[in-house]
Formats: structure tokens, C-alpha cells, sequence
């Protein structure tokens, strides 16, 4: 059973790319609304041995069933002596991400399972998400807003890069939510042993590095903390991209590997994603609002444009 926190909003109702189901609200005086969330996903698949061995055999399998083949798959994968870190940035109280905080930290032991997600907050954070992100297992740094030489908040989702204790690590978005596409990708990343990865998986990412799809291993990138410090315009909206792509791409391009589903034909060692997308439209750095659905807009971006079959891993997976 899932948990999922809501400040006082309306109860939050399933969308295309999202399959909750059976939510029931339960009022909680000092919390604001508690949703309950049964049945993502159930395993093992109960109606259905699903044993594919080639991308014919899951065709006419729905998200529900090939999302359970996948975390099959995940489970599977060797287990690792590596400190592995899903690294995530949290300011403010907007419920688009103090919700998305808490599913993705959630979902991190089911699609990410010996991973720790890690949030980088403030105290602007409401305490009730904090003490339920503990309640999660996730680590909590806590920031500082207040002194000279301040990285604003967009950007201390980076600072895992400098954290020598840390193995491997991965950037995501607290307005996304980790899924199985992701992990299958950053397995193949993990198995090239190259130190950077980079994942493009709409037609708005076709940039070198994106904010929240990107990783690395331990000593890949030096002393990003201080490059952040020097950057000049920390606070803007896309400051943290820009910082990425003009300091710290030139010194990746080289040694890194990127899963890209769009401009796989832009960027070097490009590769297409191993897992087919769901009818849902699903998709790496997928945006949700504050009621735990997935934008409309962007799954209509994907659903309006059929994929070059350079970026496909099977010529039939149209949309990658």
C-alpha cells in the first residue's frame, strides 16, 4: 500500500499515465488529507504468466501487466555494494511538489529498489512532509537560506556530485515520478561503465543535460559546488539547465552515454530506451500537478509525434 499526502486539496482522481486506483481520502486533523492508495502495482501478476522473450511478446499487454514484468525485471538485477542516490530539491510549500516529493519517495523502493532518495530542502518545507519523507527512509539535508555565497534552490539537488560517500547517483524532479522506463535505462548506463548519463525521452528535452535526467558516479564531475557558487544568475527560472549545459556538458560530453527517444541523431553516443513506452504515454521527466495527474499537454507532445526510427530499439516501437 501506497501513501500519498495531500494538503487539504481535493481528492486527486487517476489519469491517463498514472494507474492508482481505489483511492479513498481519510481526514486527519493536524495533517490536512491523507490519500490511501491500493493496488500500484500488485505482484505477481495474478491472472496472467507473463514470460516475453522479444518485443513481439508484449504486445497487446496493458501498462498495468508490462509495468509488472519490468519491476519483475528490476527486482532481478544484481544487487550492488555501491551507495546509490536519487537526488531531489525541495523549497516552498506548493503542493505540486511537496506531494510529488512524498510519491516519489514512495516509488523509489519499488522502481529503485537499494536506492536512497535523498531531498535537499529548507525550512519552508511544511514539517508534516518532512516528517512524512522520514517516515519513507529518505535522507534530509537540510540548507541554508540565509548568508552570502547562497545556491538557490534548483541547483542543490547537484550538490550529491561532491558528496564522497556517494557511489553513484542520479538527478530527478520532484514534479516527476520515477518509474520503470527510467530504471530499465539507467541500468544500461550502469552496465557501459561510463561515469555520466543523460535521458531525453520527450520532445522537450533535447538538451544535452536536463535539469532532473541526469546521473553520474563518484569524482565524475569535480568541485560542482563550487562551479554552482560562481554562476551568476542562480535564481531564474532554467538557470540550473543553463549552468549544466554551459559548465558542465563540455567537461561530460566525452564520457558519457544518454538514452534519448527524440534528438538521438544531436547528441554523441546516443542510444534509443530498452523498454517500449506504454499506451499511457508514460515518460522519463513527466510532469504532475498538484493533484497527482499527469499534464495533459506534454502526453499530447509525444502522442502527436511518431519517433525517427534511428531513436526506436524495435522498428515497431513507433514512439519508442
Amino acid at each position: 500500500m501506497l501513501w500519498g499526502w495531500l494538503h487539504g486539496m481535493p481528492e486527486a482522481q487517476p489519469k491517463v499515465g498514472n494507474t492508482f486506483v481505489n483511492s479513498q481520502r481519510q481526514q486527519n486533523s493536524t495533517k490536512g488529507y491523507i490519500t490511501v492508495i491500493e493496488g500500484y502495482p500488485r505482484l505477481p501478476v495474478e491472472q496472467k504468466k507473463i514470460s516475453p522473450s522479444g518485443p513481439n511478446d508484449i504486445e497487446g499487454l496493458t501498462d498495468s501487466e508490462l509495468d509488472r514484468l519490468h519491476i519483475a525485471t528490476i527486482t532481478a538485477f544484481p544487487k550492488s555494494t555501491e551507495k546509490r542516490v536519487i537526488s531531489f530539491g525541495l523549497y516552498g510549500n506548493d503542493s505540486k511538489y511537496t506531494i510529488g516529493a512524498i510519491r516519489n519517495a514512495e516509488l523509489a523502493p519499488l522502481y529503485f529498489p537499494g536506492w536512497i532518495a535523498r531531498f535537499y530542502v529548507d525550512s519552508s518545507v511544511p514539517p508534516d512532509v518532512l516528517k512524512r519523507l522520514k517516515e519513507l527512509e529518505a535522507e534530509i539535508i537540510m540548507m541554508q537560506t540565509t548568508g552570502n555565497d547562497l545556491i538557490a534552490g534548483m541547483f542543490w539537488r547537484f550538490l550529491v556530485a561532491d558528496d564522497a560517500s556517494i557511489d553513484r547517483f542520479i538527478v530527478r524532479d520532484t514534479d516527476s515520478r520515477l518509474n520503470a522506463r527510467d530504471r530499465l535505462a539507467v541500468e544500461e548506463w550502469i552496465n557501459s561503465g561510463l561515469p555520466i548519463h543523460s535521458i531525453r525521452d520527450s520532445v522537450w528535452h533535447c538538451h544535452p543535460l536536463n535539469g532532473g535526467m541526469w546521473g553520474g558516479t563518484h569524482g565524475a564531475i569535480q568541485n560542482i559546488g563550487a562551479q554552482m557558487a560562481s554562476w551568476s544568475a542562480k535564481s531564474a527560472y532554467g538557470e540550473d539547465m543553463d549552468f549544466l549545459n554551459t559548465d558542465v556538458w563540455p567537461l561530460v560530453e566525452n564520457k558519457q552515454m544518454s538514452h534519448d527517444a527524440y534528438c538521438c541523431k544531436q547528441f554523441p553516443n546516443a542510444h534509443s530506451f530498452p523498454s517500449k513506452r506504454y499506451l499511457s504515454y508514460q515518460h522519463v521527466g513527466q510532469v504532475f500537478n498538484h493533484l497527482d495527474e499527469p499534464v495533459q499537454k506534454h502526453i499530447d507532445d509525444i502522442r502527436s509525434k511518431v519517433i525517427d526510427e534511428k531513436c526506436r530499439r524495435h522498428v515497431d516501437w513507433i514512439y519508442g
